[in-house]
């Protein structure tokens, strides 16, 4: 009996309630446990826990990345712009697909590096910092595109973008599931993971004790950057186009997926596979209001109390810690 109750109590509380919702899904919601729906849910997850995981790494500093959704906008017109066989610089060249990627693997870095300096070196708060190039960036694919949706990717793209595994797991999933492993692993297994705990809980001491707490924030940013650029290269691989318009609506599914999976907004404390069963059941909860024919406004305002109670769970948890 001890030995079972302590496998429960190592159990995430964000397990029980997706398991939870899952089973109410089932018997609620109609069409819910079908094939197709679990292929929806697989697929609707991958842009948001990956771009998720990239944002976890700015709220365990106890800041935030705002700039992530015009980063997947920007780079996703990029990319279109290079590999399109219609209207791309380099159509039909059998290069314009790794040229295109790694143009928007660069567009995330570049804008982490902004971030970086402005955080870092101008020492802005990264709510500003970020707030500020999200507009910069969004205003440039806007003008970028023309507002226009640029589609006619190469079909080998097209393949992998829209393609299945065993016909069930979507392609671009794997993509997003490396990205997981890679940030579980660098907050997890790395030097670099511990600095940035220990510069999330406490940056003075942090730097007292030798860690380099500007370096350590200055890579936040760049690593976030990168994650929303795998974002959208997943996020142009489902549309098959790139616009201006992805990912703008994405912001508050990001930071509900990183708050309810128990990430602290006050940085320090927080688990990469918990940002991902966030941004699950984040995923959930969107289409089985959906299937239910739940008005928008509604499903915002559900996902608002949940986001809501479970910073005051986190709350209480460190008003516990401190007693």
């Amino acid at each position: 009996m001890k030995q079972l109750k302590k496998v429960f109590s190592s159990v995430d509380a964000i397990i029980w309630f997706i398991l939870a919702f899952l089973i109410v899904a089932m018997i609620a919601v109609p069409n819910f446990a079908t094939m197709n729906n679990f292929k929806n849910i697989l697929s609707q997850s991958c842009v948001l826990l990956t771009v998720a995981c990239g944002v976890h790494f700015a709220v365990l500093n106890g800041g935030v990345d705002f700039s992530s959704t015009s980063i997947i906008a920007l780079s996703s017109v990029v990319g279109a712009s290079i590999m399109s066989e219609t209207s791309g610089y380099l159509a039909g060249k059998w290069y314009a697909i790794p040229v295109a990627l790694l143009a928007m693997l660069a567009l995330g870095a570049v804008f982490g590096i902004v971030n970086g300096i402005a955080v870092t070196v101008f020492k802005m708060p990264s709510f500003i910092a970020t707030m500020a190039t999200q507009l910069i960036g969004t205003g440039i694919a806007v003008i970028y595109s023309s507002g226009k949706t640029i589609g006619g990717l190469p079909d080998s793209f097209a393949d992998f973008g829209g393609g299945t595994l065993f016909g069930i797991i979507p392609n671009v999933l794997l993509l997003a599931l490396a990205v997981m492993l890679i940030s579980h692993i660098i907050c997890s297994r790395t030097l670099y993971g511990r600095r940035l705990y220990s510069v999330g809980t406490n940056p003075k001491a942090a730097l007292i004790s030798g860690i380099p707490v500007k370096k350590t924030i200055f890579w936040i940013f760049i690593l976030s950057g990168l994650c929303s650029a795998v974002a959208g290269i997943i996020m142009m691989g489902q549309m098959q186009s790139g616009a201006s318009s992805y990912g703008a609506t994405l912001f508050n599914d990001i930071m509900g997926s990183i708050i309810v999976g128990g990430t602290s907004p006050a940085g320090g404390s927080g688990k990469i596979p918990n940002t991902v069963l966030g941004a699950v059941l984040i995923i959930l909860i969107n289409i089985a209001l959906n299937l239910l024919n739940t008005p928008y406004f509604i499903i915002t305002m559900i996902k608002g109390l949940i986001i809501l109670f479970a910073a005051a769970i986190e709350v209480f948890r460190k008003r516990k810690e401190r007693a």
